[in-house]
């Protein structure tokens, strides 16, 4: 049988433990997924796409609010299959976020004047980012409840949903390595609002519900296309991977120290909070190190006064940094794109000026020729 998004492979979790070690503020963890039987095939920089279940605790909630018990039969809009709502809101729906059409019906049904007017004022095409800020506080069964007075058929309420769409996580490790497992770095995303504590469904459920050693979790393989290691396993590399998003080069290391037996330059850019607690993966790191294959430089934006990130590490290497570009380096950043990636090209757009002796211009275009030849690569999210 073959395995694909349409037909995911319900995967066992196989290990689960935390990399924050006790006393940090963070609880990320590394995942270890059940190959055997799939007959599944990834490659470094591939993504796992995993399909998640909500919690008992929000499915038991958005019935409550939407006065139902759960056992209502229900079609599922996508496939004409008919199941229990409880099994709908569980698996099949997006339960958390509000859409403009769910807003919108609310609001066509709404009949407090008050409240009627306020859902108008925010659905106003000016007001876009005070509805962005509204609906971003809420979840669907306490948006219901704000507007009790708004009533739908479970099959109404159901259509009006959106789909359970695919979670995806850099796989951090190479199966060539490690056989038929899978390998993920996640961190729990959770936070508040309304006085009401909200998790990252797919996050939650992996590192949480998901039961150990159980074939439950449905997944398939994204390609990377093109995030991925050098034809010329002698070219060296630099790697730009703070927080979870040093899950891909994880797999590259393993790919090219382990199976390869690559002895070119490696360099890892690592970056989290604290060096006592979060240094991720610091025992492979080196061991690698002090064998030689690895060049590593961390920073800690908490260790000190003053904040720390990766793209201050580059700076103060950016001679030596430059010099691995000029002799044939591949530059990969992975992690957050809002901030990170933007100041990490920044620092390198800087690196290049300084150190290469050139103005903006000639920086920039540098770095398009470092993108023309897949030299600069990046996973950001």
């Amino acid at each position: 049988m073959t395995y694909h998004k349409e037909n995911p492979f319900l995967a066992a979790v196989k290990q689960r433990y935390r990399l924050s070690k006790d006393g940090s503020c963070k609880n990320t963890q590394h995942i270890v997924l059940d190959l055997k039987k799939s007959n599944l095939r990834y490659d470094v920089g591939d993504s796992i796409g995993i399909f998640a279940k909500y919690d008992r605790e929000l499915v038991e909630k958005t019935l409550k609010a939407m006065k139902a018990h759960g056992q209502e039969l229900i079609q599922n809009k996508q496939n004409g299959e008919t199941l229990p709502l409880i099994d709908y809101l569980t698996s099949k729906a997006n339960i958390t976020d509000i859409s403009p059409k769910f807003f919108k019906a609310i609001l066509a049904r709404q009949t407090s004047n008050e409240k009627k007017e306020l859902l108008e004022f925010l659905s106003k095409e000016e007001n876009r980012d005070q509805w962005k800020t509204y609906v971003k506080k809420h979840e669907i069964w306490d948006f219901l409840l704000a507007n009790d007075e708004v009533a739908f058929t479970p099959q109404e309420f159901v259509d009006l949903l959106m789909p359970m769409l695919p979670r995806f996580y850099s796989i951090s490790s190479s199966q060539k390595h490690v056989g038929d497992e899978v390998h993920l770095t996640v961190a729990p995303f959770e936070y508040e609002s309304n006085g009401h504590k909200r998790r990252g469904v797919c996050t939650h459920y992996i590192c949480e519900l998901a039961p150990l050693e159980h074939p439950a979790v449905p997944i398939f393989v994204q390609p990377s296309h093109g995030f991925t290691l050098p034809q010329d396993h002698s070219s060296p590399i630099i790697m730009v991977g703070p927080g979870t998003g040093v899950a891909p080069f994880r797999a590259f290391l393993q790919e090219r120290i382990f199976h390869r037996q690559s002895t070119a330059k490696h360099w890892l850019f690592f970056g989290e909070w604290n060096r006592g607690t979060d240094f991720f993966y610091e025992n492979d790191w080196e061991e690698l190190s002090q064998k030689g294959n690895l060049k590593i430089d961390a920073a800690f934006s908490r260790d000190q006064e003053h904040k720390v990130y990766v793209q201050h590490k580059m700076w103060e290497r950016g001679e030596e940094l430059y010099h691995w570009l000029e002799n044939g380096a591949y530059f990969y950043v992975c992690g957050d794109a809002q901030k990170m990636a933007k100041d990490v090209e920044a620092s390198l757009q800087a690196i290049i000026q300084e150190f290469g002796k050139k103005d903006p211009k000639e920086a920039k275009e540098y770095i398009k020729k470092l993108r023309q030849d897949k030299r600069y690569l990046r996973d950001v999210y």
